[in-house]
C-alpha cells in the first residue's frame, strides 16, 4: 500500500488547536460535462480524550484513504470524532464547525451572527447534549446551499475507537455517500430524476464498503453477503430472509420504508444485493455500477443514466431482481462463482 497522504488533523483539546497539513488543494473529477473543482483534503476534528495512541484516526484514515483513491476527492469534507470527556473541547469544535458553514455574503449577517445562529439551532443544541451525555449517534450530513460541504459526525467515538474494523468500515461507507451526493440534487425528492433512490444510496454504499473491506483483508465479503440474508450481519435483524417471509409485496423503489422502520432491510440489505445482482448477474463492471454511471445523472437524469450504463431500464431491473432475490441462499450465492445467468 502506498504511503497515506496527510489529512488535515485538528486535535482540539481545551481550546488549543494543532494542525498539520501539506498540499491541501487538488483537482477532482466530477462529471464529463462539468469542470474539475478544487477541494481541500478532509479535516478531522478529534475531541479531547480520544485518539490517545493515534489508533482512532489511523483506522478511520485507512478507510477514508481507500475510498478517496477509488471515488476521487470531494469536499470540503469535515469529520467530527467527538466524545463526552471535555465539554470545553466539544464546544470549541462546534464553534469551529459553525465557522466552516459561514457564508461570505454580508446580507446573511456577520461571521459572529452566523456562528451564533448555527449554534443556537435546536438540532445543534440537542446534538451537543447528545455528545456530552455520551450518546452514540451520527452519520453523514451536508449543506444544500453555499458553502457546500460534507460532514461525518460521530457523537461518541469511543465505540469506534475500540472497534478498528467498524471504524474503517464506517469511513468507507460514509465517503461513498459523499461521492453520491456530489452528483445528485438532494433538494429534489429521491424519486426524482436528479436524485437517487434510497436503495441506490444505501445499498450501493453497503455493497462497496463490504467489498472494499474484503479487498483490505479485514472481512470476508461473500460471507458478509450471506449474513445479510441469514442474520442481518452488522446491520441488524430481521435478516433479508426473515423480511421476505413476512413481506411478499415489498418494492425496492418504495421510499416509504423510512417511515415504517423497514429501511434497513430494504435500502441497506436488499439494496446491497441489488448492487451485487448488477455486477455479478448482469455482469456490469464494478466501477460502472459504483462510480461511472453517477457522472451522467446531472445531465441525463437517473433513469436514462441507469439504462445507458446497465443496459436495462430501472423497471425491468426491479422485475428481474425481485425474482432473483426470492430464491434460496444456495442458489443466490452462486452468483459469486459466476454460475447464475440473467434470465
Amino acid at each position: 500500500m502506498k504511503p497515506l497522504p496527510p489529512l488535515i488533523l485538528a486535535l482540539l483539546v481545551t481550546g488549543c488547536t494543532e494542525k498539520t497539513s501539506t498540499d491541501a488543494l487538488e483537482s477532482t473529477h466530477t462529471s464529463p460535462n462539468l469542470d474539475p473543482v478544487k477541494v481541500v483534503e478532509p479535516v478531522l476534528f478529534v475531541a479531547a480524550g480520544l485518539n490517545t495512541n493515534g489508533s482512532l484516526v489511523r483506522n478511520y484514515q485507512r478507510g477514508l484513504q481507500y475510498a478517496m483513491d477509488y471515488f476521487g476527492r470531494y469536499g470540503p469534507y469535515y469529520v467530527y470524532l467527538l466524545g463526552p470527556d471535555s465539554e470545553q473541547s466539544v464546544r470549541h469544535i462546534y464553534h469551529q464547525r459553525a465557522l466552516t458553514r459561514a457564508n461570505a455574503d454580508a446580507r446573511l449577517g456577520s461571521l459572529e451572527e452566523q456562528t451564533q445562529k448555527f449554534l443556537n439551532q435546536p438540532n445543534i443544541v440537542n446534538e451537543i447534549r447528545s455528545v456530552l451525555s455520551g450518546m452514540a449517534e451520527g452519520g453523514l450530513t451536508w449543506t444544500q446551499d453555499p458553502p457546500i460541504l460534507y460532514e461525518d459526525v460521530t457523537t461518541n467515538a469511543h465505540g469506534r475507537e475500540k472497534d478498528p474494523v467498524e471504524n474503517t468500515w464506517g469511513a468507507l461507507h460514509e465517503y461513498h455517500h459523499v461521492f453520491q451526493i456530489a452528483h445528485c440534487d438532494t433538494k429534489q425528492e429521491r424519486t426524482s430524476e436528479k436524485n437517487i433512490n434510497s436503495w441506490i444510496s444505501e445499498g450501493m454504499a453497503t455493497y462497496s464498503s463490504a467489498k472494499f473491506m474484503g479487498n483490505l483483508g479485514l472481512s470476508d465479503f461473500e460471507d458478509y453477503m450471506l449474513q445479510l440474508r441469514t442474520s442481518g450481519a452488522n446491520i441488524g435483524r430481521p435478516s433479508i430472509n426473515e423480511f421476505l417471509r413476512e413481506s411478499s409485496d415489498w418494492q425496492l423503489n418504495d421510499e416509504g420504508y423510512w417511515d415504517t422502520g423497514e429501511f434497513a432491510q430494504v435500502y441497506y440489505m436488499l439494496g446491497a444485493w441489488a448492487t451485487a445482482y448488477l455486477i455479478h448477474v448482469l455482469n456490469i463492471e464494478e466501477e460502472i455500477v459504483l462510480r461511472e454511471w453517477y457522472y451522467d445523472i446531472p445531465r441525463m437524469g437517473k433513469s436514462a443514466a441507469f439504462r445507458k450504463h446497465m443496459g436495462v431500464s430501472l423497471n425491468e431491473f426491479y422485475r428481474k431482481f425481485d425474482a432473483f432475490i426470492r430464491q434460496t441462499d444456495s442458489v443466490v450465492m452462486q452468483i459469486f462463482d459466476g454460475q447464475t445467468e440473467d434470465n
